[in-house]
């Protein structure tokens, strides 16, 4: 055959020749169709494109542009962040904004020679509360320090802040670099669960969607893209939801003063801590949520890991504390039953659960424990049980079974003001996988304790001031922990050893210096815990025994003030709150106090007095123009009402305390429709507030959506809502006051 032949014949497979189609081919045409060499090209082509990011991200790295923030968060942001510090003349001190938060501290802005800097960071056990820094830990780690190696000052810097969580010690860190730091300590870890955010919009993207950004923001490529993108994205057209926003908007300009650089779905949080219990009725806005607790223990782990390697960038020596809590002289903060469960079989295991503590209470603990059991029964989720169940098995010898109830009723706490056993393994996790020191400092409290007579080993009051402030001896010996680490790390080599006796005489010299009224103080601050806690009775003793000893303090009268109001004694209460208006020199604060206890006294007029006062001295506070609104709705002016409203809504968008106002405004204006979406925001903002979810109802009903009605009202006694005259009679359910779902509803609350 010819090679003319050869070449018909081949070409003949487009016939569809079997034979012919399958003959392998040779040379070059067969190299460049088979898919073993399609996939060796596409992995060529990706392993040159890999090789050109690493050249690029190492060639903006060894020029340091951009500069990337490791330290940013995925999951909150903050309206502004305000230094910690300012400098003067050479000088870092406090900034007195922030006193209230922190320790006055001050210290030389340029390191001087043959000094070792250490920074504390951390929640209020690092600040010392419920003293101040002159018995926290740092303290005696500064003296016990110079004591041992004289040659070298030491200074150790207090900058732990009172309910400050992980994700508001992130910028702290990154501020306290600029000062030359030589060791960072990290501890506390309490506060994770103090203020509201919300993970939901994170959560809807996907777990990977912010683990992946998180990586992405540590790349100089990634942060180099964003700077020549972002300037050609109009401000404003995607809001923290991912929703479109028009230009020029309310909502635009709402986003471009705070929010505009948010990734989608991050909540914004104010610049200091807002506290939920700091509000009126704090507790009763805590409330079992399974995201929200799954989005703190993500978001902890990120932050913890975060703090480290910011250290370790920035060639810093870091250790963490391990957290500690009072586990079995402290009740839990709030307990709360199934939802399922009706108000009449709550009332019924109620009683049966304070049956049985007033059983422990007398020292009959198997009699106790037998109705503990059947309670948990009924319930496993209520925390109090557990908590009663310990101190049974604790009066019966039961120490392990003991210290299981305890934690578990620290755990299952809606109200968790102590670290959970979650966010412990957490520390620990990210402490062994980041290669870091971890400071032991609750095995060395069982120990110590121990050696005290207490053989059960579980931590309560012999080491505590409250549910996690260890007394000043616990402080004592956690400086002696971090001492041990910083030889074992050779970051100090002692040039004189302390005895026992030596390291004592340092301690009673440094407790010398604090009068009666510093011991005071700290009872007054108790005081608040206790308030806290729920624990009104126990706080308004202490706080009547103090009352003398601090008599020109305003804030021994704001809380007066507010016992006064809560037993219905209003005017009592109203001289209080002028005590401590006057005592403080009229700060605005305390006069917001004073204008919401003539609201409550009933002196309308006084009130809205004092809040037109607020508001023409130009203070910026959205919750009196709230607060005003609400009093002229009272009168039946919604026109005003609404202006009072719309105005603070220009000025501040993102006010929480105003949605709800101005979705009344609306609806009593005849716009319940247009309500709607300002109630959702006021739930968002505060979902454990059920007021919010039952006038959302009764907007839902108004608007013709009986089915949303329905829903938001359940979920409304779910919170808590137990007003069922009120239901049955509330003109706004008319349409769906016949439908059997309501009647089910009303069912659970009668």
């Amino acid at each position: 055959m010819s090679r003319s032949g050869k070449r018909k014949k081949l070409s003949s497979k487009k016939t569809g020749d079997p034979v012919e189609a399958s003959r392998p081919r040779s040379g070059s045409e067969s190299a460049e169709n088979t898919p073993r060499s399609t996939l060796k090209d596409v992995a060529l082509g990706i392993a040159a494109r890999f090789l050109i990011f690493i050249l690029m991200e190492g060639a903006l790295r060894s020029v340091g542009w951009p500069s990337v923030d490791t330290g940013d968060d995925p999951y909150v942001g903050f309206s502004r962040i305000q230094p910690l510090f300012q400098v003067h003349d050479g000088v870092a001190s406090t900034v007195p904004a922030k006193v209230r938060y922190f320790n006055e501290v001050s210290f030389q802005f340029q390191k001087p020679a043959n000094t070792f800097r250490i920074f504390c960071l951390g929640g209020s056990t690092t600040y010392g509360h419920p003293f101040d820094g002159r018995t926290s830990y740092s303290r005696w780690l500064q003296d016990l320090l110079n004591a041992l190696h004289p040659e070298t000052t030491f200074e150790v810097i207090n900058a732990g802040g009172i309910s400050y969580a992980s994700y508001r010690i992130v910028p702290l860190i990154r501020e306290a670099f600029k000062y030359q730091p030589d060791l960072v300590i990290l501890s506390d870890w309490h506060n994770e669960f103090l203020e509201r955010r919300t993970y939901a919009g994170l959560f809807s993207q996907g777990t990977w969607v912010v683990t992946a950004r998180s990586f992405l923001d540590k790349l100089h490529v990634y942060q180099a893209l964003k700077r020549v993108i972002e300037p050609l994205v109009p401000a404003g057209m995607i809001d923290e939801g991912g929703k479109a926003v028009k230009p020029g908007s309310k909502r635009d300009a709402g986003n471009r003063s705070s929010r505009s650089a948010t990734p989608a779905g991050k909540p914004i949080l104010k610049d200091e801590v807002t506290a939920i219990l700091d509000r009126s009725a704090g507790l009763d806005r805590y409330h079992r949520n399974e995201e929200f607790t799954r989005g703190v223990i993500q978001h902890f782990a990120h932050d913890l890991a975060t703090m480290i390697r910011m250290c370790k960038n920035a060639r810093v020596p870091v250790m963490i504390v391990d957290p500690v809590s009072n586990l079995k002289d402290f009740s839990p903060f709030k307990s709360e039953h199934r939802k399922d469960l009706t108000a009449q079989e709550k009332s019924v295991l109620d009683r049966k659960i304070e049956q049985a503590a007033n059983l422990v209470r007398q020292g009959n603990h198997e009699e106790a424990l037998a109705g503990l059991d059947a309670a948990i029964r009924e319930d496993p989720l209520y925390a109090a049980t557990y908590y009663w169940r310990g101190k049974a098995m604790l009066g019966m010898g039961n120490d392990a079974d003991a210290r299981n109830d305890f934690v578990k009723a620290r755990d299952l706490d809606i109200c968790p003001l102590r670290c959970i056993t979650q966010l412990e393994e957490k520390v620990v996790k990210v402490s062994e996988r980041e290669q870091v020191p971890l400071i032991r400092f609750q095995q060395a409290l069982v120990s110590r304790i121990k050696t005290k007579g207490d053989t059960s080993g579980i931590l309560g009051n012999e080491i505590f001031l409250d549910h996690v402030h260890p007394t000043v001896e616990g402080h004592q010996l956690l400086a002696e922990m971090i001492v041990g680490e910083m030889i074992g790390a050779k970051l100090l080599h002692p040039t004189h050893q302390l005895t026992r006796n030596e390291m004592d005489a340092i301690y009673q010299k440094g407790m010398k210096g604090l009068d009666a009224r510093y011991y005071v103080t700290k009872d007054l601050n108790l005081v608040k815990v206790l308030r806290w806690a729920g624990k009104m009775d126990e706080a308004q003793q202490m706080l009547q025994r103090i009352k003398g000893k601090l008599s020109d303090n305003p804030e021994v009268h704001k809380m007066l003030g507010a016992f006064l109001l809560e037993s219905g004694q209003y005017e009592e209460a109203v001289e209080e709150y002028k005590k401590a208006v006057h005592l403080s020199g009229d700060d605005p604060q305390l006069e917001f106090s004073l204008a919401n206890a003539y609201y409550k006294a009933g002196l309308r007029s006084k009130s809205q007095e004092m809040f037109e006062k607020l508001l023409g001295d130009k203070q910026l506070m959205p919750e009196a123009c709230a607060n005003l609104a609400m009093i002229h709705l009272e009168a039946g002016k919604a026109d005003r009402a609404l202006a009072i409203l719309e105005e603070a809504l220009a000025k501040s968008p993102d006010a929480e305390s105003l949605f709800s106002p101005y979705a009344l405004a609306l609806a009593i204006s005849g716009n319940p429709s247009k309500a709607v979406p300002w109630m959702v925001k006021a739930v968002e903002a505060e979902p454990g507030d059920f007021s919010h979810l039952y006038n959302l109802a009764g907007m839902y009903a108004l608007s013709g959506r009986p089915q949303d009605a329905l829903r938001s009202l359940e979920e409304a006694v779910d919170k808590g809502y137990a007003k069922a005259d009120k239901m049955v009679r509330d003109p706004v359910f008319a349409s769906i006051r016949e439908l059997p779902e309501f009647s089910k509803i009303l069912s659970r609350i009668q």
